[in-house]
This record gives structure tokens, sequence and C-alpha cells, in this order.
């Protein structure tokens, strides 16, 4: 029996180009080759029941088991600013996407506690249960944005991240969790693609006409805000400070002693504070 309704998803998404892939090394790649080498009409959607090469933020490996949904969307936003459309800050869309994904799988499981930590691991309680990579890509006219979703639906016996991915820093110990891990049932891959789907066709276009809409629902289920974190960069540096929120382009805002600084590349941990 095939994991993906094919059917089911076209006649969700009658306009849109759908690929589903038995095996393929990433579908963000088969997404941006499409945008590249064809005269892609967006949206479109790449599915994979499994990836050899699948990419996460700051080129790490993703990891992905049978029973996750791995998949990437490509839609467009518009290049130029007009009188009445301004321009979309492409890290308000990662934070669209992470709603989106929050709010389809709270749909699935409404008594669970789901949560967004900044910029856009999707969390059940303390664990990640899906992570999201986008990238940009420019066009004549108009920009397109890939959106690729890992999300652990059916997924059993998750790992913990660092034993995932070994390019993970060490000092981070956050778990992973499924649906079916919380909730002991199993869920329709099909279905749980095409609700995201629509959320992410949802939220995309608020960021695109109410940028500060996303902001504040983005606030009210920010992991860790008002808490101490530790910002782990890139570079291998470090900062201290108190969560604030998230700024009007997808920045976190971060007290120190000293002042507030706006952080826009970066990975979290809570500071765990005694009394």
């Amino acid at each position: 029996m095939a994991t993906f309704d094919e059917e089911k998803i076209c006649k969700a998404l009658p306009y849109a180009h759908i690929e589903v892939h038995s095996q393929i090394h990433s579908t963000n790649d088969r997404a941006i080759e499409l945008i590249r080498q064809t005269a892609l009409n967006s949206p479109a959607v790449i599915i994979a029941e499994s990836q050899t090469k699948g990419r996460g933020q700051r080129n790490r490996k993703w990891w992905s088991g049978a029973g996750s949904l791995t998949f990437s969307y490509v839609t467009s936003i518009p290049e130029k600013q007009t009188e009445n459309q301004p321009i979309a800050p492409p890290g308000l869309i990662s934070l669209a996407s992470a709603l989106a994904v929050s709010n389809a799988l709270r749909s699935i499981e409404p008594t669970q506690k789901f949560g967004i930590k900044w910029p856009n691991d999707v969390m059940l309680d303390q664990s990640k249960i899906a992570g999201i990579l986008v990238e940009s890509v420019p066009a004549d006219t108009n920009r397109f944005m890939v959106i690729g979703i890992g999300a652990n639906i059916n997924n059993s016996n998750m790992p913990a991240l660092h034993d995932m991915d070994d390019r993970r820093a060490s000092q981070e110990k956050t778990t992973a969790t499924s649906l079916t891990q919380v909730s002991g049932k199993s869920a329709s891959l099909s279905e749980t693609l095409i609700k995201i789907l629509i959320e992410l066709k949802k939220q995309i276009t608020i960021a695109i006409d109410s940028p500060q809409e996303i902001v504040d629902r983005f606030n009210q289920v920010l992991m860790w805000r008002e808490r101490a974190i530790l910002v782990n960069f890139p570079s291998g540096a470090t900062l201290t400070g108190t969560c604030l929120g998230i700024t009007s382009d997808g920045g976190l805002r971060v007290k120190t002693k000293d002042q507030v600084e706006i952080i826009h590349s970066g990975s979290l941990q809570k500071i765990d504070e005694a009394g």
C-alpha cells in the first residue's frame, strides 16, 4: 500500500504541481531544480517517503525515519513593493511556516501543548516534533520560497537530537518526539500533509498582507519568552540574556545586562533558573 494518497492530495490542491517520490536526495533540492529548469507555476509540493541527503538549519543533516512526513512546499511572493503591498521579510515567512505546522498538528491533537522554539522548531512540550528549512530563490518578477518541512508523525522510539545529528552542539540535550508517541495512535500522513498545506497557504498570506499579525501570533506561542536563554551563534560565540519576543522582521529580541540585542541567526537553549 502506498504511503501517500496522491489522488486525495491532488484533489485538495487542484492547481498545484505535486510530486511523490519513494526516495530522493532532498525535497528542497528537487524544488529548487524545478524552479530553475522549468516554468514552474507556484505552488508546488514535493513529497518523499525517504530522503537520503535531507538538510536542516545551519547545514545540519535532517534525520527522518519510517512514519515521518517529509516534503517541500513552493510558493512565490512579490519581489517588488507596491503602494498597497509591502514586501514580506523572509524571516516572517519562516515564522509563518512554523505557525502553520504548529496549528495543523494542534488540530490533530488539540489536548497537547505545542510551542515554537525560535526561529522555527515546532515543539511538543520540551521535545522537537518538526523542523523547517526555508530557502529563497529569486525569479524574474517574484521570489520563490522553498519551505522544507520534516514532521514526526508516526515515528516510534525517537532518539535524542544529539544522536540524530553529529553536527549538533553537544550541550544541546533536546529530545525528539512524534504524534504517535504522545497519543498512542497513528495518523494519516496524507491528511496531515493536507492540513499543513492549507495552514501554510493561510499563514503565508497573512505574513504578506498583515505582517504584524504574524508577529503577534508567533509571540503567543514562542517558547521561553521572558525566560533566561543561551544563544549559540554559527560562529561558535554565545550570548546569555532574557528572551523578549519577536521583531517585525522575524528577529529575536534578547535583553542582556547591558542592552537589548536583535538576533537573526542562532540556536537557543533555555537556562535553568535557580529558585
